[in-house]
Order: C-alpha cells, then structure tokens, then sequence
C-alpha cells in the first residue's frame, strides 16, 4: 500500500504557522528594528512582550491547538479512512476549554465517529466528539475535550443518530 503525498501547496497550507514563524517573523523583527532605530524598536518589543505575557492563556491555547492538529494529521494515515485520502484540516481553534477542528473530507463522518478513541489517543486527551456540519455535508467538525464528558442523554452512540454538541451550539 502506497501513501500519497498531498499536493504542494496543500502541504504549504498545512505548514503555514510554522514557515511564517521561521522565515516572515525574523525578518520582520529585524527589518523594523533596522528601521525604527534602537530606542523606539525597544520599546515596541518591550510592548509586545508585555501583551504576550498578559495573553498567555490565549498564546498557550494556540499553541497547544496546533499541536494538536499536527498530532491528527499524523494519526489520519493509521485510520485507512475511505478514499485512501485523509481529511484536509481546515482550521483548528481553541474554544473555551475545547479544541475545534475543521476538516474537508466526504464520507468521513461515520469512520472518525467510529475512531474517536484512537483520535483521543493520538491527541493525548480523554474524549473527542465528531459532528457534522449543520449546513454542509463535506465538513466535519472535531470539538477535542482535555476533561471527560457526562454522559448526556441527547448524546447518541450511533453516527446517524447524533446531535451536534459543543462546537455549534
């Protein structure tokens, strides 16, 4: 069985965080310190830091979202998901205490239902939820829960059954 790999600029997409983090952010740093001179490129730096250090929860949060999705996406090839394609991650969002993530990918829904331990088990976390989209039916949503869950009784066990839960609501 042979493994194809996604298109270039699919692969750039999926990479983008960390090509901006590697070449766009150093060179601006350094153009507008060039730019601004020492004392005024301090300052703006000294701000920057300052806003980070009071956002780290945000930051953090973000990190640990990519993080995630870079797990997912090397957990989508164990699955043999039908098409022999994995889902192409859309977005992924931290949302309250959630992770969200976005994926493009036909008739996926009932086999990463069926998979959600092995998805929470390559994400490190205790319970994944998968749910259509309301409105379009090539889009699946993965709302990724670091704390267990209670068992609601709108929660189904059955894919054709199931409710949308955190993301949409």
């Amino acid at each position: 069985m042979t493994s194809r790999q996604p298109a270039f600029p699919l692969r750039v997409y999926h990479w983008r965080w960390e090509i901006l983090a590697v070449t766009l952010l150093p060179y601006c740093v350094v153009t507008f310190a060039l730019w601004a001179g020492p004392l005024w490129a301090s300052a703006v730096f000294a701000t920057a830091a300052g806003v980070a250090v009071l956002r780290r929860r945000q930051v953090r949060a973000r990190i640990h979202a990519i993080r995630v999705q870079h797990r997912l996406r090397a957990a989508f090839p164990r699955l043999r998901l039908p098409g022999g394609r994995p889902p192409a991650i859309l977005w992924t969002r931290p949302r309250g205490g959630d992770i969200v993530v976005s994926l493009f990918g036909r008739e996926t829904f009932e086999h990463l239902h069926r998979q959600r331990t092995v998805l929470a088990a390559a994400c490190s976390m205790p319970e994944v939820y998968v749910d259509r989209h309301p409105r379009y039916a090539s889009l699946v949503t993965l709302t990724i829960s670091p704390t267990e869950a209670h068992r609601e009784p709108g929660r189904a066990a059955l894919p054709s059954n199931v409710v949308p839960l955190r993301a949409h609501s």
